[in-house]
C-alpha cells in the first residue's frame, strides 16, 4: 500500500478513485467492505469531495435547463460534508479500530457520491415525468428513504471499518448520527444550477404598497359595502362574500373572480355580492382581503339583508395549515390567519342566520365542527386531516372550485347535489393523478336544507325550468 504522505501520479490516483468507488458502491450497497478496499489518501478523498460539486452542479441543470445561472452561495452548504467527515474520521480513528482517518473518511465520500447520483438522477426523472406516471407524493418518499439509507450506510461503516469494539462502536454510531445524517434533516443540500434571476418577474412581487394604493384601499372597501342592496321582502335572496386570500398565487384571485360572475349571472346575486382579494393585479380594483375586511363585509351584509328570509354564501380561499388556519397574505402587510373559531364569531357578530360555507384549503375539514348547526350547511375542500390541490398561479382553479363551482353549479341550483357530483369528480381527478385522497368534507343543518330549496325553485322558475320533488 502507498504511504499517504507519498503523492501518486496521475494514473494511480484514477486508479485509486475508480477502486475507492467500487468499494462505496459496495458499502452503499449495504455489502462487506474492509479497510483495504479504500485508499487512505488526501489526493483521493479531495478529488472525490470536488466530484460530489460536480454532480450537484449537473443535477441542477439537468433539473432546471441550461436557462440558469450558478448558485454561488449554495457552495458553503454544499461543502459542509468535508468538515463533518473529516470529523467523524477522526473520531473513529482515535476510538482505535481497524480503519485511518483517511480509509473512513474516502469510504463514506465515494459511498455518498454515488448515493447522490442515485437520488439525483431519480428526482430528476420524477421531476420530469408526466404528474400521471410520476405521482403527487413522490418526494417525501425519496427525501426520508435517501436520509434512511445514509443512516444505515454510517452505521455499517463503524461496524466494518472501525470495529472498536461494541461500547464505541454504538458512541460512534451515534456521533456518525449526529453529524452526518442530523444535517440532512436541518440544513439540506441544493443543487448549484438554480433558475436565472428574473428581473420582471420581481419588479412584480415589488411591495405594491405605494402611497396612493395605501390610502385608496380603506375607500376601495368603503365603496365595495356601500354599494350592498337591500333583500327584496318576500324574496329569498343569495348575497355573496367571496374572498381570495393568498397573495402570491393567482389561482385564487382566478377562481373568486369566475365565482363571483357564476353568482351574479346564475344565481341572481348581483348587487349583492362582495368580493375581497389578495393580489397585486387586483389593488386598484377590489378591497384587500383579510379578517379585519371579511368581518366588515359580513357585518354589513348582515345589515342589507332579510336575516329572516336571505342566505349567506361564503367562499374562503387560501392555503390551510394543520392547525385549521387560513393563510391571510399580502407582502408586506402583516395579516392575522382565519380560523373557525375568529370566523365564527364573524359570523356571530353579523346576526347572519341562513350561511353556506365553502372553504377551499388544506386540512380545512377542521372548519366543519365548530360551524355548524341546523341553519348553516358547509362544504370543504379536504378532511381535517388531509391536503387538497390544484393551488399554484399556472391553474385556474383549485380542484373543488372548479368541480364545484365551474362545472356543476353550472348545471344545478342545488348545492348539495352538486357536491355530491363535484366529490366524485375530485376523487377520479385525484387518482389520475396519483395524490392521496382529499375527501372533501359536507354538513348541512336540516333547516338549512329547506331555505335552500326554496331558492333553488325560485332561481329555476327564473330560467324556465320546472324543478320536482
Amino acid at each position: 500500500m502507498r504511504d499517504a504522505a507519498t503523492p501518486p501520479h496521475r494514473g494511480s490516483l484514477y486508479r485509486d478513485v475508480a477502486a475507492s468507488l467500487r468499494a462505496g458502491a459496495r458499502l452503499a450497497s449495504l455489502r462487506p467492505v474492509t479497510p483495504s478496499s479504500f485508499t487512505p489518501s488526501a489526493e483521493v478523498f479531495a478529488l472525490l469531495a470536488g466530484l460530489n460539486l460536480v454532480l450537484l452542479f449537473v443535477l441542477g441543470v439537468a433539473s432546471i435547463g441550461f436557462d440558469g445561472e450558478f448558485n454561488a452561495y449554495e457552495v458553503p452548504r454544499a461543502l459542509l460534508f468535508v468538515p463533518a467527515t473529516l470529523l467523524f474520521a477522526l473520531l473513529a480513528a482515535r476510538a482505535g479500530g481497524r480503519a485511518s482517518l483517511l480509509q473512513v473518511a474516502v469510504a463514506l465520500v465515494s459511498a455518498g457520491l454515488l448515493m447522490s447520483l442515485l437520488l439525483g438522477a431519480a428526482g430528476v426523472l420524477f421531476l420530469h415525468l408526466p404528474r400521471r406516471l410520476a405521482g403527487g407524493n413522490w418526494w417525501p418518499w425519496l427525501f426520508y428513504g435517501g436520509v434512511l439509507w445514509w443512516t444505515l450506510v454510517v452505521m455499517l461503516t463503524v461496524a466494518r471499518l472501525v470495529h472498536a469494539g461494541p461500547g464505541r462502536d454504538l458512541l460512534l454510531a451515534v456521533a456518525g448520527c449526529l453529524l452526518l445524517v442530523v444535517p440532512m434533516l436541518w440544513y439540506p443540500q441544493n443543487y448549484l444550477w438554480m433558475p436565472a434571476y428574473d428581473r420582471a418577474a420581481a419588479a412584480e412581487r415589488a411591495p405594491p404598497f405605494d402611497e396612493r394604493r395605501f390610502y385608496t384601499q380603506q375607500d376601495l372597501l368603503r365603496r365595495s359595502l356601500a354599494a350592498v342592496e337591500e333583500g327584496r321582502p318576500g324574496v329569498a335572496d343569495l348575497y355573496l362574500l367571496a374572498a381570495g386570500l393568498y397573495a402570491r398565487e393567482d389561482v385564487f384571485m382566478k377562481e373568486v373572480l369566475q365565482i363571483a360572475d357564476l353568482f351574479r349571472k346564475r344565481f341572481d346575486a348581483g348587487g349583492r355580492s362582495v368580493v375581497l382579494l389578495n393580489n397585486p393585479k387586483t389593488l386598484d380594483t377590489h378591497p384587500v382581503a383579510s379578517l379585519t375586511s371579511v368581518a366588515a363585509a359580513l357585518k354589513r351584509i348582515g345589515e342589507r339583508m332579510n336575516r329572516e328570509e336571505d342566505v349567506l354564501v361564503m367562499y374562503l380561499s387560501s392555503h390551510g395549515s394543520e392547525s385549521h388556519r387560513l393563510a391571510v397574505d399580502f407582502w408586506p402587510l402583516q395579516l392575522a390567519a382565519i380560523d373557525p373559531s375568529a370566523l365564527k364569531k364573524a359570523l356571530d357578530d353579523s346576526g347572519i342566520q341562513w350561511r353556506v360555507i365553502v372553504v377551499s384549503a388544506c386540512y380545512s375539514g377542521g372548519f366543519i365542527a365548530p360551524l355548524q348547526d341546523e341553519h348553516t350547511m358547509l362544504i370543504t375542500a379536504s378532511a381535517a386531516t388531509r391536503q387538497s390541490f390544484g393551488c399554484g398561479s399556472a391553474s385556474d382553479a383549485t380542484y373543488l372550485a372548479q368541480a364545484l363551482f365551474n362545472e356543476e353549479l353550472r348545471k344545478s341550483w342545488s348545492f348539495e347535489t352538486a357536491f355530491g357530483h363535484a366529490r366524485k369528480s375530485i376523487a377520479e381527478r385525484e387518482r389520475a393523478q396519483g395524490y392521496e385522497p382529499s375527501e372533501p368534507q359536507f354538513f348541512a343543518g336540516a333547516a338549512i336544507r329547506g331555505k335552500l330549496a326554496e331558492i333553488e325553485k325560485r332561481l329555476a322558475a327564473q330560467q324556465g325550468v320546472n324543478i320536482s320533488n
